[in-house]
């Protein structure tokens, strides 16, 4: 006897419905549906609020009440959600550039330093080739060796107004050698060494030349006075002296060439019962600035 190919399922319902009975079997579906109801209960609105925005899509060109209200609602959290995160994009941006803004700051400022050293290391070295172009046409002028010299040093002693070059025996220096640059006489070498060389200024107290008025040849002795200037003694109260005469050196006394520029008389005193009148004189050379100098090595009776 064939049997039906559907014999054995009916067994097996057969058999569950020994174990299962159909109140135990509601039973069991209403308990799930208890466990799960949150989670279906929520899918279930998602399912009609779909059903009923897309059922009127393309029907009307307004919102209906459901859609304004869920649009409503959630457009400004996502409008919040949107700003957000647009400030920590753009936050993040302002601070990649202001690291970068730095770092060219940064750099620049190095530039600049820079260029402003090498600016300066160019005028330095242009002011040097002015002083220089100064001493070689004052060398051509005067037919003597000469040995040019740097200023390294000043004698802080308050006793002498003195200065340290750094030429010294080894390059034919001797005491009383006449120092000089284009702007007149500094002094004379007083002491030397080897390699260095200490010159007595003319405003040192312990410095006296011979010299003349360039106007009127008249003729003293210019001694220094400690300070910055000078003063020119034993000049007669008959001879013709202004403010403004230029004085240079005469020549005589062996050490100095005449007609080197000493200074320019900025004060004339005249007593009545004096035989010589005071006179001073502010020196031609600026010893606050003196940088390069000129050691003449044999003395010639004058420029010309």
């Amino acid at each position: 006897m064939r049997r039906s190919p559907f014999y054995g399922g009916s067994r097996l319902w057969q058999s569950l419905g020994q174990y299962i009975s159909p109140e135990r079997g509601c039973n069991l579906v209403v308990h799930t549906l208890g466990k799960h109801r949150s989670v279906l209960l929520t899918s279930l609105l998602l399912i009609v609020i779909l059903i009923l925005i897309s059922s009127n899509v393309g029907k009307e060109r307004n919102f209906n009440p459901l859609q304004t209200i869920i649009i409503e609602g959630l457009s400004p959290l996502e409008k919040a959600i949107v700003t957000s995160k647009n400030s920590v994009i753009d936050l993040w941006n302002k601070y990649i550039y202001l690291i970068n803004v730095r770092k060219e700051n940064q750099a620049l400022k190095r530039m600049i330093n820079k260029l402003k050293e090498e600016n300066n290391q160019y005028r330095e070295a242009i002011m040097a080739n002015i002083r220089l172009e100064k001493l070689l046409d004052f060398k051509e002028k005067v037919p003597a060796p000469m040995v040019p010299a740097q200023v390294v040093g000043w004698d802080p002693s308050t006793w002498f107004r003195t200065i340290i070059i750094d030429k010294g025996i080894r390059d034919g220096i001797e005491p009383n050698m006449p120092v000089v640059n284009s702007d007149g006489i500094i002094g004379r070498i007083m002491q030397t060494s080897s390699h260095y060389s200490k010159v007595l200024l003319i405003i040192d107290p312990n410095s006296a030349i011979d010299s003349i008025v360039q106007r009127t040849r008249a003729r003293g002795i210019l001694e220094g006075t400690g300070g910055g200037d000078c003063e020119l003694k034993y000049f007669s109260k008959n001879d013709d002296v202004r403010e403004g005469d230029r004085i240079v050196s005469s020549g005589l006394g062996g050490i100095f060439p005449k007609g080197l520029a000493l200074g320019e008389v900025t004060k004339v005193k005249r007593g009545n019962s004096e035989m010589f009148q005071h006179v001073k004189v502010r020196s031609s050379v600026d010893f606050t600035k003196l940088e390069e100098v000129l050691v003449i090595l044999r003395k010639p009776t004058s420029l010309n």
